[in-house]
């Protein structure tokens, strides 16, 4: 049981700053400008980096990112990511520890003391 408290202590002590979670994947498309002269037209396109959300309801949401926030957007998601991974391994570990505490005997509760009635006197 000790060791199980421990490793849930040091998997906690390890955790990135939750404010800086970030939950999206950072995905690279290739956009074409329209230009008919341009090397789009007919080679590979113009990379565009995004950060592609899911929102509840199954609509999706994608930030365009300039090249400076794309290592913040990376490290968010990084980040989001080792807190869910935390989470799991969290949980699992919580679930062992109920395991073992039921399987541990209780101890006898103190009864408490049950007292005669009083006599009452006339």
């Amino acid at each position: 049981m000790r060791r199980l408290l421990s490793r849930r202590r040091r998997i906690l002590a390890k955790l990135p700053p939750l404010e800086e979670v970030l939950r999206g994947s950072v995905i690279v498309r290739s956009l074409r400008c329209g230009k008919p002269s341009c090397h789009c037209a007919e080679g590979e396109g113009h990379p565009a980096t995004y950060l592609s959300v899911t929102l509840a309801g199954g609509r999706t949401e994608q930030i365009s990112l300039p090249a400076g926030l794309v290592p913040v957007a990376e490290r968010g998601v990084a980040y989001y990511r080792a807190w869910w991974a935390a989470i799991e391994q969290l949980s699992a570990i919580n679930r062992d520890l109920i395991r073992r505490r039921r399987r541990q005997p209780t101890r006898p509760s103190r009864r408490p003391i049950r007292r005669s009635p009083r006599s009452r006197r006339p």
